[in-house]
């Protein structure tokens, strides 16, 4: 069941349409207060070699603040899982499926404010994942990965009304593989009128080769619309799909998200 795809990051849902004032991103809480998120998405995967997968996908997210320049963070999902591979040819009988629906994408750390300064800030993060049935880590067997550990430095500005931008480079430590995967997100929020806000993101990831594993690279983009209801609620909904692929999957999904501000 060896099959390439690419699971969604934690950092795409750091920054999931927050405006600047609801410190998304590379900004922390002030204590006590946080974010709680739910959300949906359902994507299509095609590996090199012919394997599929489907993956349904219920998320939970949170953060709070422990500190105003400490923030605590967490993550896991339900997840729906079904691969089907393709035979090679019409005499082989190497074609087979397989399905299960499993506890994954779970991870849990910590961002530190480091400097703040007018619409800037720069954090630090410390994240660290767990084993679990689901999907786990690119690249993998379903239930395959967990207990790898991620840097990350993330680099915000606020701008105008409710507007930011935020980059964020991680390298994420893959005990297990040998090796390690280097990451790089960008999102950019706009404000297109009184409560909707238009979201722009890109998720890039690189890993060398690591012994008899080959290496691997993947860019995706995502386009969401995003509206903050009255009472601290907002709602997205949102498109993802690969720009370019090298030994991963290639990806389209389509999300939806809830959360709130407390």
């Amino acid at each position: 069941m060896r099959g390439a795809w690419a699971a969604l990051a934690c950092a795409p849902l750091l920054v999931a349409a927050l405006p600047a004032d609801a410190r998304a991103g590379a900004w922390t809480h002030k204590r006590g207060e946080g974010v709680l998120l739910t959300g949906y998405s359902s994507h299509w995967l095609t590996a090199p070699g012919g394997t599929v997968l489907r993956k349904s996908e219920i998320s939970f997210f949170g953060e709070i603040g422990v500190t105003d320049r400490v923030t605590l963070i967490g993550r896991l999902a339900l997840q729906s899982l079904a691969e089907t591979r393709q035979a090679p040819d019409a005499q082989s009988d190497a074609a087979f499926s397989n399905a299960l629906v499993a506890v994954g994408g779970s991870e849990a750390g910590v961002r530190i404010r480091l400097h703040e300064a007018g619409p800037w800030v720069v954090s630090a993060q410390l994240l660290r994942t767990f084993e679990s049935g689901g999907e786990n880590r690119m690249n993998q067997r379903f239930g395959v990965g967990g207990g790898d550990t991620e840097w990350r430095v993330l680099a915000g500005r606020s701008f105008g009304r409710d507007g930011f931008a935020d980059m964020q480079f991680a390298y994420r430590d893959l005990t297990a593989r040998g090796g390690g995967e280097w990451r790089f997100d960008t999102a950019l929020g706009v404000p297109l009128a009184a409560r909707w806000h238009v979201l722009a993101e890109t998720f890039s990831v690189h890993a060398d080769p690591a012994g008899s594993a080959p290496g691997y690279s993947g860019h995706r983009a995502q386009l969401g619309l995003v509206y903050d209801a009255p009472a601290g609620f907002s709602v997205s909904a949102g498109v993802l799909a690969s720009l370019h692929n090298s030994n991963t999957a290639r990806e389209h999904a389509v999300l939806t998200r809830l959360w709130r501000r407390f």
